[in-house]
């Protein structure tokens, strides 16, 4: 009974073991110690199929144990049990145990044989070198890695692109002016970068406009990567200025082109007797185009000729000879408001050609050396000479008149105070004269008197004289 007994506690003693060694493993198991796991469990696998052996070899030895007590008698059964963990220990460490083959076995000794398993088991775990753990890179190192190459990156693609023809303008339209070679695009080149296009792209159209006097507005668009194109609005051309022998074309912003021309390109008026040097002339040709700027380009293409003709007496005065004979006379106050009519005025004329007064109210008169502005001063002063003729020689021939009519008053006097006397010797006389001049004339009246008979009217020839 004392055997059996030491034999129970033995076996609780490595259950306690066990269970313990199995609640830390399940406490701080790894990948290691799972394949360890594996690897025990294969090998307890083995060493069950080989558990009957064991468990008779343990019988044995059991047995040759209590034969060794009853002989002795006085040994201490704790220093066998402690030899016995120092065989098991042994056995676990250096090497595996002898298998002797015996007959059958009681199933006690089994079950004996199957606890020194265990224990042998857990011993072999304990002799075992220390593991080190790995540790596995998980995903928050990718992440790292990518929050670092980014920026480098980031900057590779933009110095490339820095570098790169899409950076570079390749080409340059223009559009919205009719000559555009003449258009000055500084600082706007093929081959600048695009990119500081865009950043300066509000001063170069600043620039462009500066540059040309004729363009109001420029806009610069980029497009496909690299090419640009500028959209421009000119100012109006109203007509030519003529200097020396050279016209340069005007604008309706009173800006002259610095470009002379030999003749005049387009049907646009010429303004002519302004002296640009003379600064109030100038500032009268400023007016003068301000005026004319409201009015549309079909008036502007009836005009050939846009005449100062201001004087000492009124500097205001301003002509316009139109290209149909007409001409306008008018104020450069108020000529551009009256001449956005001149269509209308042209059409009730029915082709007639005069002058078209809009000084005070427009009204048409005929034209003639007197009141065409664009006469010479030759042909007024023979106009005025041969006005001054006409009516002094209307006034003659009225003083004639009157001269005559007295002349026959005094001579009827005269007659009727001498004929009294001889009234009564040839009135017989008289008599039949006048009978014979009534018979006569009756006879030229009738003969005198035609109907035309296609016609329908009466034509009166003179048959007396």
């Amino acid at each position: 009974m004392d055997w059996e007994e030491e034999e129970r506690i033995r076996q609780e003693k490595r259950e306690r073991r066990r269970r313990l060694h199995e609640k830390l493993a399940k406490n701080g198991r790894t990948d290691v110690d799972r394949r360890q796991e594996k690897d025990a469990d294969k090998s307890k696998q083995y060493e069950i199929q080989n558990g009957i052996d064991s468990s008779r070899q343990d019988g044995d030895q059991d047995q040759d144990k209590l034969e060794d007590k009853q002989v002795a008698g006085k040994q201490k059964p704790v220093k066998k049990k402690a030899k016995t963990k120092q065989k098991s220990k042994q056995k676990a460490k250096w090497g595996l145990p002898k298998f002797n083959i015996k007959g059958k076995a009681n199933s006690k000794k089994q079950k004996q044989g199957r606890a020194g398993k265990q224990k042998q088991l857990v011993t072999s775990n304990q002799g075992m070198p220390p593991i080190k753990k790995v540790k596995k890179s998980g995903p928050t190192n990718w992440k790292k890695m990518v929050l670092l190459l980014l920026p480098f990156v980031i900057t590779l693609i933009v110095a490339g692109y820095y570098a790169s023809p899409l950076n570079h303008v390749a080409s340059i339209t223009v559009e919205g002016v009719e000559d555009t070679e003449s258009v000055n695009l500084y600082p706007l080149n093929e081959g600048m970068s695009v990119t500081d296009l865009k950043n300066s792209k509000g001063e170069v159209e600043q620039a462009i406009v500066n540059q040309n006097p004729s363009v109001k507005s420029a806009t610069v668009n980029v497009s496909d990567w690299n090419k640009v194109a500028v959209n421009m609005s000119a100012y109006r051309q109203l007509g030519y200025i003529q200097i020396a022998d050279f016209f340069y074309p005007l604008l309706e912003n009173n800006e002259i082109i610095d470009t002379p021309l030999p003749s005049l390109e387009k049907a646009l008026p010429l303004f002519e007797g302004y002296d640009i040097a003379n600064e109030d002339q100038r500032a009268k040709l400023t007016e003068t185009v301000k005026a004319l700027s409201s009015l549309s380009d079909d008036i502007i293409q009836k005009t050939s000729l846009v005449t100062y003709t201001g004087d000492e007496s009124n500097t205001d005065r301003i002509a316009l000879q139109m290209v149909d004979g007409n001409v306008v006379r008018g104020f450069i106050s108020s000529i551009g408001d009256r001449m956005s009519y001149y269509n209308g005025i042209a059409s009730q004329l029915d082709g007639q050609t005069g002058l078209i007064d809009m000084e005070v109210a427009i009204y048409f008169t005929e034209l003639n050396d007197g009141n065409n502005p664009y006469a010479s001063e030759e042909e007024k002063k023979a106009y005025d000479e041969s006005v001054a003729a006409e009516s002094k020689a209307a006034s003659e021939s009225e003083a004639s008149e009157l001269d005559l009519s007295s002349d026959s008053a005094s001579e009827s006097t005269n007659r009727s105070s001498n004929g009294s006397t001889s009234a009564s010797d040839d009135s017989s006389a008289s008599s039949s004269e006048a009978s014979q001049v009534e018979s006569t004339d009756a006879q030229a009246a009738s003969s005198n008197v035609e109907t035309d008979a296609t016609s329908g009217h009466s034509v009166v020839e003179s048959g007396s004289e």
